[in-house]
């Protein structure tokens, strides 16, 4: 197996920026930008390659693989596992991230051997600090594991892990909201409505949601919003979106509700913000896989969360709603 595949796992930056809408970025904050995407990218890779990462990865990759077996079973799912494997962001819109199997050792997941050195091209993601903060977002969106609220679409339950890249080690209790939109792309204007929630992580940095496959809307590829909040943070929160294969989304969209969604699809490659949280080394889409043989089974999708826990960043406004998307 190639050194240069070592830990071949999705991950997440998570930013500490509060703006709203889809801000011009000047000359200074480009750099900036460059800059905080540069550490991000080597504390990212130092924390993944380090030994205090792998136990927390295996029990991740266990609670994954537990969590696959109770959906299969709760949902009447029978499916037989077959065996498949997986510059620049063109790099990993051309490749699929859909994951066949679940070994529980972590080398066999995530294509690496401990005993590896770390190459530059590690898998991951970075998100920029000019990503936006997150339309539609509300500060008292509801704690739950559940955030379908009765809307239509195919089942995904998104599983993520947050990691404090300070000190390389997962982040218990910070609270972790997450949000997007429903089949036909449209967001719940109720802070408790649908398709909106938080949890807080475990010991382990994780939290899971059961929710739906998000629907595109104009102006913007098919993406979740995700936020973090250190145990204690209050007003700061780390942010940042998540995005997916065109192919799944092609697939699952000509299914059910989605199928009358006549919003403007925009294509990953096209977004304004999805091409800045990705490198030659970092990749920002989900892995996933299909819980059975058909697609409204629904799907497992998971990801990392990388977060500086000792950036506390810009602080959020006290009464922040909604952006300008609501006004369209």
């Amino acid at each position: 197996m190639r050194a240069s595949a070592i830990l071949k796992l999705a991950l997440v930056a998570l930013s500490t920026i509060g703006v709203l809408g889809h801000p011009y970025l000047s000359e200074r904050e480009l750099q900036e930008y460059k800059l905080n995407q540069a550490r991000g990218i080597e504390a990212l890779g130092n924390c993944l390659a380090s030994p205090e990462m792998h136990e927390h990865q295996k029990r991740m990759i266990e609670e994954r693989t537990a969590a696959l077996q109770h959906i299969r079973k709760a949902r009447g799912v029978e499916f037989t596992l077959e065996s498949r494997d997986k510059l620049s962001w063109l790099k990993w819109l051309s490749s699929t991230h859909e994951k066949h199997g679940h070994s529980k050792d972590p080398q066999d997941l995530f294509n690496f051997k401990w005993n590896e050195a770390p190459k530059a091209n590690t898998a991951g993601c970075v998100l920029t600090p000019q990503s936006i903060y997150g339309p539609f977002w509300k500060d008292s969106q509801p704690e739950r594991q559940d955030l379908r609220a009765g809307e239509e679409g195919v089942y995904m339950r998104l599983a993520m892990q947050v990691i404090d890249v300070t000190t390389c080690m997962p982040m218990q209790g910070a609270r972790v909201d997450a949000w997007h939109a429903n089949a036909m792309g449209t967001y719940s204007g109720n802070a408790t409505g649908f398709l909106r929630g938080f949890q807080w992580s475990s010991g382990h940095g994780t939290a899971d949601f059961d929710t739906i496959f998000p629907g595109h809307y104009t102006d913007r590829a098919t993406h979740v919003h995700v936020t973090v909040r250190p145990e204690g943070g209050k007003r700061y929160a780390h942010e940042g979106m998540i995005y997916f294969d065109e192919g799944v989304r092609g697939w699952i969209e000509r299914n059910g509700a989605y199928k009358n969604n006549k919003q403007e699809l925009k294509l990953n490659q096209d977004d304004d913000f999805a091409p800045m949280s990705a490198s030659d080394r970092f990749d920002p889409l989900v892995q996933w896989q299909w819980v059975g043989r058909y697609i409204s089974d629904g799907i497992l999708a998971w990801i990392a969360l990388g977060v500086n826990a000792s950036d506390m960043g810009v602080p959020q406004p006290r009464k922040r709603t909604f952006d300008d998307h609501l006004d369209r």
